[in-house]
C-alpha cells in the first residue's frame, strides 16, 4: 500500500572537528519515503555527502514523520520536526541547559 504522507523530517548529527574548535551541529533534512526506516537510510546517504575532513556524521538520527492534519502536503506553517523531552526544569532552565548554552555558532538577530 502506498504512503499517502511520504514526508520525514530526519535530525542528524554531526562532529565538527578541527584546530580552531570542537563542535557538534544539528541538521534536520525533509526526505520522501514510504517508511521510518527508509527515511532514516535516505538522509544518512546526505549525512555521508555533507561529511568532510572536519565534519563527520555521528551516526545519530532521529525521524519525524511530517503530516498535515488537513491534507498531506509541505508549505508555510507545517510542522517538520517535533521532539517531546521530559524534564523537571523550569523553561529558563531548561532552555539554558539544552538550546541556548552560551556555545552555539549562531547570529544575532534584531
Amino acid at each position: 500500500m502506498k504512503n499517502t504522507e511520504p514526508w520525514y523530517g530526519v535530525r542528524l548529527i554531526y562532529h565538527h572537528k578541527n584546530d580552531l574548535c570542537n563542535a557538534y551541529e544539528e541538521q534536520i533534512v525533509i526526505v520522501k519515503a514510504e517508511s521510518f526506516a527508509e527515511a532514516i537510510e535516505q538522509a544518512e546517504i546526505l549525512a555521508e555527502d555533507y561529511q568532510s575532513e572536519t565534519t563527520v556524521y555521528t551516526g545519530h538520527a532521529m525521524c519525524f514523520h511530517v503530516f498535515d492534519e488537513n491534507e498531506s502536503r509541505l508549505g508555510h506553517g507545517t510542522e517538520v520536526f517535533s521532539l517531546i523531552r521530559k524534564s523537571d526544569l523550569e523553561p529558563s532552565e531548561y532552555i539554558n541547559r539544552f538550546y541556548d548554552t552560551g556555545t552555539e555558532c549562531a547570529g544575532e538577530f534584531e
